[in-house]
Order: C-alpha cells, then sequence, then structure tokens
C-alpha cells in the first residue's frame, strides 16, 4: 500500500522486517511460545493489520495481548479470532460481551473473578483466566501472600479456568538484574507451592522483552515480545542486536522560503535565523505526536542531509532549515523517522533528541499519519 495524493503525511511499515524480528524473538527465547503484545495501536504502527499479519504466523504466536477490553474486541470486530488476553483486566459492565467474544481477562481481584464466574454460568460458557502476581511493580496483581487464599476462590468458581499465572517485571531492561531477579524467585516460588499441590497451568509468564533478551531464566512457558517486534531495543545500555526498525515517518514539504538574517521562527520567536536560510515548513506537529519539545532541537532528513528543526513545533506543522541541503520543491517528503542512505532518524534517535522513550515517540504518532503496509 503506498501514500495517496491526498497524504500530507505517512507511516510505511514493513512486514518483512516485522517477521524478521519475530523470527529474531524466536532465537532469543528458543522457541518458547510466544504471546504477541499489540496494545496500544500496536505501539502506534496499527493493531488490527499487524495482528492479522502475525496471525498468519500459526507456528510461532500462541496468543495476542491488549492492554483494555476494547483493543480486544477491535480485533475480534476484525475477524481475528486468535487466543486475546486483557492484561489490565475489565470493568463489570464488560464481563458478559468479553465471554461472548471468548476474550481471556487477567484477574486480579476476588469480585472481578466472582463476577466472571457468575456470568459464565449465565451464559453456559466456561472462562479461561490468567491471574496476575505482584512481585514487584506495585501496580496490577495480588501480593504473593494473598495467593493461597486467591486460588481456593478459583478453585471454587466452577466456570472459570486458570489458564496462566503472570507478572511483570519492574527494571529488566537495567545491566543490574538483582531486582528482577527477586521478582523471578518470588514468582518461581509461588509457581513450586502449585506444583506441590498438583494444579497444572498451562502458562506461566513474565519475560518481556528485556526479561526475553537479557534474562533467560525468566521465560518459563511463554514469553511477552513487545517493542523487540517493532525494531527496538528494550535495552537501556544498548547491545547489539539484529533488530529492524519496522516504521518510517515521513512528511510533505507544504512551502519553501528563503528569509534574511534576523528573522524570527514560529510561536515566541525562539529561534532567529543566524544567516540567509532556506526554511521548508512540513506537515507534520504535536497533533501527528512529533513532540513540542523536539522544537530548536529535533533533527530530520532531506534527500539525504539531516536538517535542524527551527522555531517551536506547532499542531500541524514544523519548520525545517533546508539551506545545506540538495535542492527540494514543494510536495517532496522529508524523513520524519527512518533512514535515506548512510543517514539515519530512527525512533530511539528521536527520542532521545526529545529527552523521552522510544515507547513514547512510536506510541504518539497520531491517526493523520497514514499507516501504509509494504
Amino acid at each position: 500500500m503506498s501514500p495517496s495524493k491526498h497524504t500530507s503525511s505517512f507511516a510505511e511499515i514493513s512486514l518483512s522486517a516485522l517477521k524478521e524480528n519475530l523470527r529474531q524473538v524466536q532465537i532469543q527465547a528458543k522457541n518458547t511460545p510466544i504471546l504477541a503484545i499489540v496494545k496500544a495501536n500496536a505501539y502506534g504502527h496499527g493493531a488490527v493489520p499487524i495482528t492479522q499479519f502475525l496471525s498468519q504466523q500459526k507456528d510461532k504466536i500462541k496468543m495476542f495481548g491488549v492492554a483494555f477490553f476494547e483493543e480486544g474486541l477491535a480485533l475480534r470486530s476484525a475477524g481475528i479470532r486468535d487466543p486475546i488476553l486483557i492484561l489490565t483486566g475489565c470493568m463489570p459492565e464488560q464481563i458478559p460481551d468479553m465471554i461472548a467474544e471468548e476474550l481471556t481477562p487477567v484477574v486480579f481481584d476476588v469480585q472481578t473473578l466472582e463476577a466472571i464466574n457468575t456470568a459464565a454460568i449465565k451464559q453456559e460458557k466456561p472462562v479461561k483466566i490468567h491471574l496476575k502476581i505482584d512481585t514487584g511493580m506495585g501496580r496490577l496483581g495480588i501480593r504473593p501472600e494473598a495467593v493461597r487464599a486467591f486460588m481456593l476462590k478459583v478453585l471454587s468458581c466452577p466456570s472459570v479456568t486458570l489458564e496462566g499465572i503472570l507478572s511483570h517485571f519492574a527494571e529488566a531492561d537495567l545491566k543490574d538484574l538483582s531486582f528482577a531477579q527477586k521478582q523471578l524467585s518470588k514468582l518461581q516460588t509461588i509457581l513450586e507451592d502449585f506444583a506441590d499441590k498438583g494444579l497444572n497451568v498451562p502458562y506461566c509468564h513474565l519475560a518481556n522483552s528485556a526479561g526475553i533478551s537479557q534474562l533467560k531464566s525468566a521465560q518459563l512457558d511463554c514469553v511477552r515480545p513487545g517493542i523487540m517486534l517493532y525494531g527496538y531495543s528494550p535495552l537501556q545500555e544498548a547491545i547489539p542486536h539484529k533488530l529492524i526498525p519496522i516504521m518510517q515517518v515521513k512528511a510533505r514539504i507544504i512551502t519553501l522560503k528563503t528569509v534574511p538574517k534576523g528573522t524570527p521562527i514560529s510561536y515566541g520567536r525562539t529561534f532567529v535565523t543566524k544567516r540567509k536560510s532556506r526554511i521548508a515548513t512540513v506537515a507534520i506537529g504535536y497533533a501527528d505526536g512529533y513532540p513540542l519539545s523536539l522544537s530548536n532541537r529535533g533533527m530530520m532528513i532531506a534527500k539525504g542531509k539531516l536538517v535542524p528543526v527551527t522555531g517551536r513545533v506547532c499542531m500541524d506543522m514544523c519548520m525545517l532549515d533546508v539551506s545545506d541541503a540538495p535542492p527540494l520543491t514543494i510536495g517532496d517528503y522529508v524523513t520524519v523517522i527512518g533512514s535515506e542512505g548512510s543517514t539515519s532518524m530512527w525512533a530511539q534517535q528521536v527520542a532521545s533528541l526529545a529527552k523521552t522513550h522510544v515507547y513514547e515517540i512510536l506510541c504518539g504518532i497520531g491517526s493523520r499519519v497514514k499507516r501504509c503496509y509494504v
């Protein structure tokens, strides 16, 4: 799919790169079953097309993970019938539709567990759940000391089957893995207790992308790659990897003008030209996910040349100093995220300039940026 003449900006997403990243996950996870994370619109890449493509990799993907019920419902509405795990559980009023659509909730409180069981009995439809344990994230999950009592509740619910147990790393992306090891140890203790009592749980999962990369003992029965699938290392301390960023973002030049030295650019006059300059106005702004923090700091690529963002990033546009770039014309595309030849400005680099995380850059790319899949 190519951008149309009506497109001011677009994101080109490589499905072949996605497939290669999935292969790299398999290599690192030693073919452990994969729960592919497609929450937050597949990290900005388009949840439905990405999930549809990954769904074709039947021998590789066992299930998909989304954050919220409505994300799972959107995948079902698109005809995706693979197992889908709702990582934040569900609200009481969502339970009947969740059961009807065969979505699998993560559960971490007794009230929700009992409500699911009651609704499942009413619909005469057994429900699989995954139990979340808080081993140190302090966000979702029951405390380890409450697991035994909770399991008695699960066993008393005839229409509920415990398909999985999970927890979430707080800092598996650091060089110091001591806290991550403590989290793993807490989960393993619980799993050993289950085994002693003869409780068989098909999926026990903890390893996110960072855990897959550097804590092999945490891979257990299933792994949850997210950022790795989209081509970026999850580690704060970069190590060589063979992942390929799957998305490039490009935006069109709306106008070009040559201005004299001393010309203020954009709101607040935060940039004033220091020489006669060629300024390009580009059709992307903070409403499209290009951060305001990149005002006078960001860089884009124009015909293979890195060019600076000048002045404040606007809602719909931003300005570039293209004085040192090859000749450009109105309608040309510049690369906002991606590469041209040997020159690159990937989302990790954009995030570094914006003093944020690559996750925020990818997830923030707005709906006006047309996704095109190649």
